[in-house]
Formats: structure tokens, C-alpha cells, sequence
């Protein structure tokens, strides 16, 4: 317990930047953060703060050892608060958000599941593309796709994600099938444009490729646009696997160029890192984790047999 408290007067410390606020949030004196900050440094062989009357910053073991540490923390308050809340019934309004395509596709047709085990819960699903802020808009829980590097969340990674280059068998009979990446210079290319950058979403081709300029025939800000783009003939595009395969319940889909495709990024499920996680979103974060878990096969890599 005693390096427990060092980290968390060390997370303290470098969160508020100061050792009589880290003192503040703890109970106990700013001298008491300084030496138990000290007898972690020395535990540890390593100098984890950069001290000086104008400055007060992380070295570069310390930056990593924050990391960690934070996380240490977060998942012990986690248990704690697990058994605190054991016997209390998940109750009220939760937020939650969701990119669209991943809230029609993979949650929604298990959401009922969730609806039956809590009807006390009442969910406020928010199915948005843009990046929401999650402290800021005041959500509960999201579901994020790619890397996250916010430091105010807490993240548990759900799935790797993998894409597919695909498009219809009827655009394909009409333009040909490319056999390089650079031949889809020829081709009508749909991409998806980030609504909070406005920047184009990059292929998922493997990155010795390097960049690849690839024509911009529409650019869709909603990622529903994307998936009916596709359904319509209009070109090709790289679109998620999940979404590929609820496709070609509706057209015949042909896939291109799996061998030049690699898996990019992953799914995560993601909460505001200084609430304790309540009941109701405790509840809901297991149910998608255990979802996933489930549904693995959904996101997995495809080959072209698969659509042809």
C-alpha cells in the first residue's frame, strides 16, 4: 500500500502541477507529497519530476511512469468502486455515443439484450461521426474508433479493426478490377471526410505503400453517405469490415486488393477518467466489452471469395 500512495501522490502532484493542491486532494501536507514523491524517486533508482523555482515538469521516465501509474489508479478505484456499488441497481439517464455505423451495425442489434437486463436504465444514444467531447458535452461512455491520446479518458480497447477495399460487382464489370493500389488512379474513389478536421480518412494499404494519391470523387462527411455511396455504384472504397458484410445483405459487394490491407487502429470503449464510474456505466461498459468479445468475427480481416 505504501507505493500505492506514492504513485498517487506522484499522479497528484504532476495533474495539479502543484504539491500544496496534490496535499489538498489527499489530506495530507504538501511536505508529506514532497518525500513520499521522493521515496518512490528513490525506490526506483530514477528522477521522475523536474524541480526548479519557474518549472515543474515530467522527465522522460517520469512521463512514462505517469502513464502507468495512472492507470494503476484508475483500475484500483475501479474495483473499489465495483464492490461499493455491488448492491445498488443500475438506475437512470446515461449518454452514450457512439460513430454511426458502429452503433447501427454492431451495438444496435444487441441492444435489447441490455434492455431487458435494466429497464431502469433510460439510454440517451447519441449516433454522431463527429469527435464528441466527451468531459466537455457532459457524455457518459462512448465508443471511439483509432488511436486516443486524451489523457482525461479512460480507455479499454474492444477490437482491432480491420477494412476492406471494395465495390460492386456492377462497378467492377463496368471499370475493371485494379491489381495494384496505384491503378485506383483510373477509378471513382469515395472517401469519408472527418466532420470535426474536415480531413480525408487515409486508406488502410500498408504503410510501405507511402502515400498513395488517390482521385477524390466524393467526400462524405457522414459515414452512412460512405456505406450508400458504395450500394449505389458510385465507386470504390475502403470501408470497414463490419459495414462491408451488412452490405452484401443488400448488393453484391467484390473485394480488391486484400493482400495490400492492413489492419489500422481499433475500437475502444472510453469514459471521463475523474468520475467513478456509477452503476448504470459500469453495467453498460461490461455489456459492450462482453459484446464484442462475442462478435469478434464481425470486425475480422476478409478475403475476396468472401464477396464474390
Amino acid at each position: 500500500m505504501k507505493s500505492l500512495a506514492g504513485m498517487a501522490a506522484f499522479v497528484h502532484a504532476v495533474e495539479q502541477r502543484s504539491y500544496v493542491a496534490a496535499g489538498r486532494l489527499l489530506g495530507i501536507s504538501s511536505s508529506a507529497v514532497a518525500k513520499s514523491i521522493s521515496r518512490l524517486e528513490d525506490d526506483l533508482g530514477v528522477r521522475l519530476l523536474q524541480r526548479s523555482s519557474r518549472q515543474f515538469g515530467l522527465t522522460e521516465e517520469g512521463q512514462s511512469f505517469y502513464e502507468r501509474c495512472r492507470r494503476i489508479l484508475d483500475d484500483v478505484r475501479d474495483a473499489e468502486a465495483a464492490l461499493h456499488d455491488a448492491r445498488e441497481v443500475p438506475r437512470g439517464r446515461l449518454r452514450v455515443s457512439v460513430p454511426h455505423l458502429v452503433g447501427t451495425t454492431l451495438l444496435l442489434p444487441r441492444l435489447g439484450e441490455f434492455v431487458a437486463a435494466y429497464p431502469e436504465v433510460e439510454l440517451d444514444l447519441r449516433l454522431d461521426d463527429a469527435l464528441v467531447d466527451i468531459v466537455g458535452d457532459d457524455v457518459d461512455l462512448a465508443i471511439r474508433t483509432g488511436e486516443l491520446d486524451d489523457s482525461r479518458l479512460v480507455a479499454r480497447r474492444l477490437v482491432e479493426q480491420h477494412f476492406v477495399v471494395c465495390a460492386t460487382r456492377e462497378y467492377f464489370e463496368r471499370h475493371g478490377s485494379p491489381l495494384h493500389p496505384r491503378d485506383l488512379s483510373a477509378h471513382e474513389c469515395l472517401h469519408f471526410r472527418f466532420p470535426s478536421t474536415g480531413r480525408l480518412q487515409p486508406w488502410a494499404f500498408r504503410r510501405e505503400l507511402g502515400d498513395l494519391r488517390l482521385p477524390t470523387t466524393i467526400a462524405f462527411d457522414n459515414s452512412d453517405g460512405i456505406r450508400l455511396g458504395v450500394a449505389n455504384h458510385l465507386g470504390v472504397a475502403c470501408l470497414p469490415v463490419y459495414v462491408a458484410r451488412e452490405l452484401t445483405k443488400t448488393v453484391p459487394l467484390r473485394a480488391v486488393l486484400t493482400e495490400f490491407v492492413e489492419p489500422r487502429g481499433s475500437l475502444s470503449v472510453v469514459w471521463p477518467s475523474n468520475r467513478q464510474l456509477s452503476p448504470k456505466v459500469r453495467v453498460f461498459a461490461d455489456f459492450v466489452i462482453r459484446s464484442f468479445d462475442e462478435g469478434t468475427p464481425l470486425v475480422g480481416r476478409i478475403g475476396s471469395a468472401s464477396f464474390s
